[in-house]
């Protein structure tokens, strides 16, 4: 493949994504009141929502930092979506759980999630 194509597909991909995020940043914000981190991070601790979330799974899991996780994990605790305690078999650990405001918040924020990046990428 030619330098230049190379050079095209990833702008092509970085357009794709910043319109994408965007429209979902707007969506999300205007509908349920979350950013989409905070979003994508309330979905990784639904996803595992029958074990416990640990903070540090978290890390694992998303490109944030552990600082830039810790502030919205703060934010949705605030605002009531998740609930953060110490991890009873690692006390340097926190444990981060859903809460049923999240759940309700969640579900509905999914939906729209998922459906406009259908529209987007489909």
């Amino acid at each position: 493949m030619a330098e230049n194509d190379v050079v095209e597909r990833w702008r092509t991909l970085q357009s794709t994504y910043l319109s994408t995020a965007s429209a979902l940043e707007r969506a999300l914000d205007e509908r349920c009141d979350l950013g989409l981190s905070e979003f994508e991070i309330l979905d990784l601790v639904a996803e595992v929502r029958q074990e416990q979330c640990l903070m540090r799974d978290l890390v694992q899991r998303t490109p944030m930092t552990q600082s830039a996780l810790s502030r919205i994990v703060d934010r949705l605790q605030k605002a009531g979506l998740v609930q953060r305690t110490e991890c009873g078999f690692d006390r340097r650990s926190m444990v981060v759980e859903i809460t049923d405001r999240g759940s309700e918040v969640h579900a509905e924020a999914q939906q729209i999630y998922r459906s406009l990046l259908a529209d987007e990428l489909g």
